[in-house]
């Protein structure tokens, strides 16, 4: 079967949460409304509305390059942090001095009431891990139920992106991208979905909000001995917050309407899962994901756009970021809490720095869902 026919066959149904107001549309439409900025400059390169496909892919390519969809709120990181508690500014100080924290089974046991041995290596991958695992661990074995504090951007960041999401022609153009890799004797068909805000802590009480939302979902084929995909697929997997849930495709789990998967996106987060429920990611901290399913449905049918990421040219030439991503001096960290002076630098600030694409993580690398596909979803 041609990739063009199985990408189509499989295309995913999605139903959203009660309460979401982003659903996934196409870069194009993104950037219709979108100013295009580059690192410590305060004018962007290229003005609201004007920001082509071109200028992501010849002219302004850079990491330090991101889109600006909102025409308020703020555009540096000591903007930002400084409207955060202080419980938020000594964590990120000691994230600064501790970036690399060991994940480590006593701290994630903490963390995570429902970890097994079939769901740690996904724990391992939560982005926040550095940032929380410590603190977890402290807290819960001081007794204490410390709040967790938010990494949120302000409300009129959240209600400018809705105006101008809202506003959009093309904002029902519902588009997935999708892309065919082989590893292992697997052939992987990706979907990605786009979405112009994560307002996952601002509207739903999460961690974290951000512009821009890259999310995605996989489906598994053996290839046979000439490297033709068996199917009917061997695995699915639906992937959130950079972690994985994988489950064989005739697993009780797996919803399907005929070859059509279906997906329930968590409200603001929207991180893929297999079943409508409220998903407690931290109980400790009562971090959870409504994946409930009970609004919008987009049917198989109602996709406008069907766009292969091998074949636009700033899924690899655009390294940038896709919202505004924000860097923080460490020595304002250090003072704002009284404390000594790290090494000089700063920091891309975690959570509200919006996620560069498919193909590259926040530290500009492949993703590991784009090297190893089959490897990240455990099935390798």
């Amino acid at each position: 079967m041609p990739d063009s026919e199985l990408h189509e066959k499989y295309a995913p149904v999605m139903r959203f949460a009660r309460g979401e107001r982003f659903f996934p549309m196409a870069v194009d439409a993104y950037m219709a409304y979108s100013a295009l900025y580059v690192k410590d400059q305060a004018a962007p390169l290229v003005p609201r509305g004007r920001v082509t496909l071109d200028d992501l892919t010849r002219r302004y390519s850079s990491r330090d390059a991101f889109l600006r969809s909102v025409a308020t709120g703020p555009l540096h990181g000591l903007e930002v942090a400084a409207e955060w508690g202080t419980g938020a500014v000594r964590l990120l100080y000691e994230w600064v001095q501790h970036p690399a924290a060991i994940w480590t089974e006593e701290a994630a046991c903490a963390a995570y009431d429902w970890l097994s041995e079939r769901t740690r290596a996904a724990t391992q991958l939560f982005w926040w891990n550095s940032l929380l695992l410590p603190k977890a661990n402290a807290d819960k074995h001081s007794g204490l139920r410390a709040e967790l504090p938010r990494f949120e951007l302000p409300q009129s960041v959240r209600d400018a992106a809705i105006e101008a999401y809202e506003a959009s022609p093309a904002r029902q153009d519902y588009t997935y991208y999708y892309r065919m890799a082989q590893q292992a004797g697997y052939l992987d068909l990706q979907y990605w979905f786009f979405y112009a805000y994560n307002d996952w802590a601002g509207g739903y009480s999460g961690f974290n909000d951000h512009e821009g939302d890259w999310e995605g979902f996989h489906v598994f084929f053996k290839l046979d001995a000439g490297g033709r995909p068996v199917e009917p697929p061997a695995y699915v997997c639906y992937l959130g917050h950079n972690s994985r849930l994988t489950k064989a495709w005739d697993h009780p789990d797996v919803e399907k309407v005929g070859t059509h998967p279906v997906i329930y996106a968590a409200a603001g987060s929207h991180a893929s899962y297999p079943q409508a429920q409220q998903y407690p990611l931290m109980a400790l901290y009562n971090l959870i994901d409504y994946a409930t399913g009970d609004a919008f449905i987009l049917d198989h049918t109602a996709w406008r756009h069907r766009f292969s990421l091998e074949r636009s040219a700033w899924t690899s030439a655009f390294t940038g970021s896709w919202g505004t991503r924000y860097w923080l001096p460490v020595e304002w960290l250090c003072k704002t809490l009284g404390l000594p002076t790290l090494l000089p630098g700063e920091v891309n600030l975690p959570g509200v720095s919006a996620p560069r694409g498919p193909q590259f993580n926040d530290e500009g690398g492949e993703r590991a869902t784009w090297q190893n596909p089959a490897t990240f979803a455990g099935i390798a």
